[in-house]
């Protein structure tokens, strides 16, 4: 597990989204695995639709499934008429990812963001916000 891993991941969202069918690269690197647990980093390669900044990760495997959590440096969310907002101030709502592995060095699967809240005293609403991921260790 230890290693870089390449992956995107994409919006499963209203088709009038300007979100719709966009895929956000990342690159994921794992520092610490004790068989089971990891740690590491992470940091999306799109700043119009990704998160700016370095996150962290924590996440745990079993078998053939995977979930971490992705925790980003800068709230990044979308106001209700489409506009994007961030504050460094504060950090970005955890990500949930959950996958399974059907190929070596290879997961798939789902991603969820909870919950809503305010940027510049506007509501940014998150819930629902979902999407697909993938990633492959590429060294």
């Amino acid at each position: 597990m230890i290693g870089s891993w390449k992956g995107k991941y994409k919006y499963n969202i209203k088709k009038s989204s300007k979100f719709y069918d966009k895929e956000v690269e990342f690159l994921l690197k794992i520092t610490e695995f004790d068989g089971e647990n990891f740690t590491g980093t992470v940091q999306d390669n799109d700043h119009d639709y990704g998160t700016r900044g370095v996150g962290t990760i924590t996440g745990k495997i079993n078998n053939n499934s995977i979930e971490f959590i992705k925790q980003m440096p800068i709230k990044t969310m979308v106001s209700m008429n489409g506009k994007r907002l961030e504050n460094e101030k504060e950090k970005h709502p955890p990500i949930y990812y959950t996958g399974i592995s059907d190929l070596k060095d290879f997961y798939s699967g789902q991603w969820k963001i909870k919950g809503s809240g305010f940027i510049n005293k506007l509501l940014c609403l998150l819930i629902g916000v979902k999407g697909t991921w993938e990633m492959i260790k590429i060294e």
